[in-house]
């Protein structure tokens, strides 16, 4: 209930009262205002954490040299009984774990991990936004330690017999796969984020979700396209960055259905996901010069043995540092992916 003073009256505040209201006052002032001292404090510990993070993310990729590199393996069972049916499993799913397994598998072995850390802390203390870019590099070591072991196919102890995927077995092969390069990845993490942790985040959200939906959902689709011919494309089974190859006709009328499939900027992923490539001056179509650039790029290049697998490392390690997550095909074409409000 409101109080009001009696006609001719005013409140009276003694000093006491004054000097007390504003000492709470600065004390609030204070508290919410760091001072160079805290801030100093923190960006230390966020360099530990990103050199903490550095060495362990390296850590995994000399793991994976001495398992690589410094092991011997004796093959026992039913050699040469394997089809190239993929462990039978459909094209599709053959397709999609060959190539998750040789994107995690390279990536570390070429050190991606600690090429991660490394460009996201130059990148952190030249932009001074670390939020979304602590994001996205956990993400992408996260990404690395769950595919690494999930994509090979795993044999049952005769070697005549296939783990059947997604199959309570196949869960604990999985789990029993995970080492110290996994265990490691994870960590640097965890560290990626504890350094930004208290960062600014300006940068805009982008489409960066919707683009990796449409992605998958355009991967399914050109092979699915792609099985129609198995037995003109040799390489299949391995995934479609093993696919194409220059002396079978099927592999080069493939790569022309991928250049003309991604050309219009708009396909069945991205409408499905509701964005569209525009141009990055204009907001509008790009043309037919810029959609050839980035569509030549991507996939086609992809496509090419052991090459393609570089130029999509390099494309994703470019859309990390971008803060519209615009990735290389997109910077040489001039090019954008925007949200489809229509």
């Amino acid at each position: 209930m409101r109080k009001y003073l009696p006609e001719g009256k005013s409140w009276v505040v003694s000093e006491e009262k004054q000097s007390l209201a504003l000492y709470c006052g600065q004390m609030r002032l204070s508290r919410a205002r760091p001072t160079a001292l805290d801030r100093h404090a923190r960006r230390l510990v966020a360099i530990i954490a990103w050199a903490a993070a550095l060495a362990v993310a390296a850590y995994s990729t000399w793991d994976a040299w001495q398992v690589e590199y410094g092991s011997s393996y004796a093959v026992l069972g039913c050699v040469g009984s394997f089809g190239g049916g993929g462990f039978e499993l459909t094209t599709v799913a053959s397709a999609l774990l060959g190539d998750a397994y040789d994107i995690a598998d390279l990536a570390v072995l070429w050190g991606v991990p600690s090429i991660l850390v490394l460009a996201g802390l130059l990148m952190s203390a030249a932009t001074g936004n670390g939020a979304v870019i602590g994001r996205r590099v956990a993400g992408l070591l996260v990404l690395i330690a769950i595919v690494g072991p999930a994509s090979p196919s795993y044999m049952r102890e005769d070697g005549c017999s296939g783990i059947p995927v997604l199959s309570g077995e196949w869960f604990g092969t999985v789990l029993s796969a995970y080492g110290p390069a996994q265990y490691a990845l994870l960590c640097a993490a965890l560290l990626v984020l504890s350094a930004t942790r208290t960062a600014r985040d300006t940068w805009p959200s982008g489409s960066t979700g919707r683009r990796a939906a449409a992605f998958a959902i355009d991967y399914v689709i050109f092979v699915a396209f792609l099985s129609l011919f198995t037995g003109q494309l040799s390489g299949l089974d391995y995934g479609l960055l093993n696919w194409f190859r220059v002396n079978e006709p099927a592999s080069l009328l493939a790569a022309v259905a991928a250049f003309l499939y991604v050309l219009t900027g708009l396909t069945f992923g991205k409408r499905l996901m509701r964005i569209r490539v525009v141009s990055a001056e204009t907001g509008h179509w790009p043309g037919w010069r810029r959609a050839g650039i980035r569509a030549l790029v991507f996939p086609v290049l992809v496509c090419v043995p052991q090459f393609g697998l570089a130029v999509l490392l390099v494309d994703g390690l470019w859309a990390m540092s971008d803060p519209a997550a615009r990735t290389l095909r997109d910077r040489l074409a001039g090019t954008r992916v925007v949200r489809d409000l229509l």
